[in-house]
């Protein structure tokens, strides 16, 4: 008796099914991969995570200065570029507002006209590390000599002795915090990320920021060439911090108001 196998196509409605449980499965992974990373139409995605989690049990950075003062520190990170630089000491000195620059070792060396224009204009000069990596990951030795060249940049083109240092992305742990301070440094990191960084667009810059702020508060701003919109969402941060009553201190001046 011989059988005859008859193919039949697979439904429709088969190949649908299949197709959106692969688009779940895709946009499911997408978000455990990449988290925080994930921007749509301009606007931060509800799956948004911080960079920076307080973890109990560890040596905890400086996120703000608990101060009896209506007042705020803007602080910008510079890792790379010469475009975005400029752009932003101009907003801050047509609004008269001296801030705070974080700045990596190899950037302070490859940009020293813009180094001295930034402490020309009254600005505070503090260190970004030498290697944009994350600290949290090495040893003791390489986390001082990170310390120590970006130190060393920073005294020989600024002249200045910095004090605090912003670990890139903000990473740290209980090694990072005891070695810098074993050369002399405070860990900080902030207390308001204004996500400029992500290039979310102008109006959600401004507005995390201004819904955001505390009193005391670091804010964390960008100076580098990858973040192209901090230097048009600044005057309506500054403004809008000023009508909130907020003074606009250097992080030394924020400091200050804490002691009294």
């Amino acid at each position: 008796m011989l059988f005859v196998t008859i193919k039949r196509p697979l439904p429709t409605r088969f190949f649908l099914v299949l197709a959106v449980f692969f688009i779940l499965v895709a946009g499911a992974l997408g978000l455990r991969l990449f988290g925080d990373r994930v921007v749509l139409g301009g606007s931060l995605t509800t799956s948004e995570v911080e960079r920076d989690i307080p973890v109990a049990g560890r040596l905890q950075p400086m996120r703000k200065v608990e101060t009896p003062q209506k007042a705020v520190a803007l602080t910008f990170d510079i890792s790379w570029g010469e475009t975005i630089p400029p752009l932003v000491l101009d907003v801050l000195k047509a609004y008269g507002i001296k801030g705070t620059f974080f700045l990596s070792g190899p950037w302070v060396n490859r940009q020293p006209a813009f180094v001295q224009a930034i402490k020309a204009d009254g600005h505070q000069i503090e260190s970004h590390g030498h290697a944009h990596i994350n600290l949290s990951q090495y040893p003791a030795e390489r986390i001082a000599e990170e310390i120590r060249k970006s130190d060393a940049a920073i005294s020989q083109v600024a002249g200045v002795k910095a004090k605090y240092i912003r670990p890139p992305n903000g990473d740290y742990n209980d090694t990072v915090i005891e070695t810098a301070a074993a050369a002399g440094y405070t860990v900080i990191t902030w207390g308001t990320d204004s996500l400029d960084w992500k290039n979310p667009g102008v109006d959600v810059i401004t507005k995390r920021v201004l819904d955001r702020a505390q009193n005391g508060d670091v804010i964390l701003l960008h100076a580098s060439d990858t973040c192209k919109q901090t230097h048009l969402a600044l005057p309506a941060i500054i403004q809008g911090l000023r009508d909130r009553g907020f003074a606009l201190l250097t992080l030394d001046e924020l400091v200050a108001t804490g002691k009294k």
